[in-house]
């Protein structure tokens, strides 16, 4: 199980938030940045993204994308460690992030998100690439 492997010296072998005491906590939920140490098998997730329905929708379908791909890696959701996000219309923020936290179900990877003016696929109103990684 992810987080449950250590080192020789008994240090978990996972990706741990790195939170300086020096920076103001995100009020989001995600993580000023993540560690990784080395050994780690990393998963690139290309852009995931859907051209039918609401941005919910959408998202719901992007990010069951993202969990059959991390799946059949091997992998889930508490493997990512960072999620770079594009949304075509600020009024769409709030339904995206929802379903987001949704799927993410507490996990906090670093996290960027850009509104755009537009995506690749006409219709597209959001997506989403990640990048996970596991010992």
């Amino acid at each position: 199980m992810y987080g449950e492997t250590t080192d020789l010296k008994g240090r978990p072998l996972k990706s741990t938030a790195i939170e300086p005491a020096t920076l103001h906590n995100p009020s989001a939920p995600f993580s000023q940045a993540m560690l990784t140490p080395s050994g780690a098998n990393w998963l690139h997730v290309s852009g995931q993204l859907c051209a039918e329905g609401s941005c919910e929708e959408q998202a719901h379908s992007v990010w069951d994308q993202i969990a059959a791909l991390l799946k059949e890696a091997g992998m889930d959701i508490h493997n990512l460690t960072k999620i770079n996000q594009y949304i075509v219309a600020g009024t769409d923020v709030s339904a995206y992030t929802g379903v987001r936290n949704q799927f993410l179900a507490g996990h906090r990877p670093a996290n960027t998100l850009v509104l755009v003016p537009a995506l690749a696929a006409p219709g597209a109103l959001v997506e989403v690439e990640v990048i996970a990684a596991k010992f």
